[in-house]
């Protein structure tokens, strides 16, 4: 490799880098919160959390959100000889839902969340068989896969809720391989469009328990099972202006994705502190899924993080009283193993992550900003380290979208 200038070089592997954030919450927890849940904001990453959310009575409450994050990532290693080209910068929307209560017990939330991306652009050397010598190639790909999603949750007994995520998971990846000839002035072009679509469930299950007046304990799991992905494949070979090949199909389980899952546990002390630890892990390997160099293996990931809670205490026209939040403080760590091992090098992720958010008075709109830094991958065998900085900003707002009338008897 001679330059990097974009996303990340791992990402031309299978689906490319799979997001692990849900862009809510969790962000400052290390990611970890899938035994989380709350009455005046939701949790996107557990399908059972949305019957937690405040039960409609005379008023009924609806939820939105609408995230978006920046990432910079710095290339380094050996392989990097270019010191202008080894920052990469990317700012985009990637959260945007809908949440709702129809019964005490019933909740309800659709959106649409990133699931993977892909985006490189590199130079190498390709060995050409047979011929004892190397030609320069450019190797140059796009893309990204999406979850449009409706989630149904359901209480289904006092400390117990379920919860089913029905997805389309639908993208489109492109990709391009360009060998410069050393002998002769053609180039050899290979362009491939895919485009991918497949239903993808995930369940939910969370249970949660005031164990006494200080502690609230909850225990959170998520699971899906092998999904296969159909895929509309394009093919075309190009020598110059001359076509040599070109390929236009339907693919029946063109990829797969394995079975994925994770358990999580949330203490939370008087209110105002929250402990968070999950554990996340997904079978690669089942898929024996390799190529030049590479191949997937199982994927793990360790999460923990600590949340600060500034209530207030709110009186009512009757007298009555209630704690909610004015802000918060978080602080999180997570170690992942990916799912990729190239030439030998298992490829690990780092990062800690910061966050904080406030309520805007009695508006319903609440903020919440984090910031995560870590790093990825190794500068052994010749391979890329990423160093990354994100920071990421939800947009919350919380309003009555039906109001009963309340008749008054003297």
């Amino acid at each position: 490799m001679f330059a990097q200038n974009t996303s990340s070089p791992y990402s031309i592997i299978g689906l490319g880098d799979i997001e692990k954030s849900y862009f809510d919450r969790t962000s400052g927890l290390g990611h970890g919160g899938v035994a989380l849940s709350n009455d005046r904001y939701f949790f996107v990453g557990n399908p059972a959390s949305f019957s937690y959310l405040e039960s409609p009575t005379f008023r009924n409450p609806f939820y939105f959100d609408l995230a978006i994050r920046y990432k910079n990532v710095g290339f380094a290693g050996s392989a990097i000889t270019n010191s202008t080209a080894n920052q990469s910068n990317d700012l985009q929307f990637k959260r945007l839902s809908f949440a709702i209560k129809p019964t005490a017990k019933w909740g309800l939330s659709v959106g649409m969340l990133p699931f993977s991306n892909a985006n490189y652009s590199f130079k190498g050397l390709k060995a050409i068989q047979g011929g004892g010598f190397n030609v320069e190639a450019q190797y140059e790909g796009t893309g990204s896969g999406n979850l449009l999603y409706f989630t149904n949750s359901y209480m289904i007994a006092k400390n117990l809720s379920i919860g089913v995520q029905s997805s389309v998971l639908f993208g489109q990846y492109n990709d391009k391989e360009t060998i410069y000839s050393a002998v002769t002035d053609s180039v050899l072009a290979t362009d491939r469009n895919v485009v991918l679509s497949s239903p993808y469930f995930k369940g939910g299950i969370l249970y949660k328990k005031q164990v006494n007046k200080n502690w609230n304990v909850s225990i959170g799991a998520t699971g899906s099972l092998k999904t296969n992905m159909h895929a509309d494949y394009q093919l075309k070979v190009t020598d110059g202006n001359t076509t040599l090949k070109e390929v236009n199909e339907r693919r029946k389980n063109y990829t797969a994705l394995p079975i994925m899952g994770a358990i999580g546990i949330a203490a939370t002390l008087k209110n105002k502190y929250t402990f968070v630890a999950d554990y996340n892990a997904q079978n690669w390997s089942a898929l024996n899924y390799r190529g030049s160099n590479y191949y997937l293996t199982n994927s793990s990931r360790i999460s923990a993080g600590m949340q600060y809670t500034n209530n207030i205490i709110v009186r009512d026209n009757q007298g009555n009283t209630a704690s909610y939040e004015q802000s918060f403080l978080q602080f999180g760590f997570y170690f992942n193993r990916s799912y990729l091992n190239v030439y030998d090098q298992p490829l690990k992720e780092w990062g800690v992550t910061l966050g904080a958010g406030t309520q805007l008075n009695r508006s319903g709109l609440g903020l919440q900003a984090n910031v995560e830094i870590g790093g990825r991958g190794t500068t052994n065998n010749g391979l890329v380290k990423e160093n990354i900085t994100q920071i990421g900003l939800t947009i919350s707002y919380r309003d009555f979208w039906f109001t009963k009338k309340v008749k008054k008897y003297n």
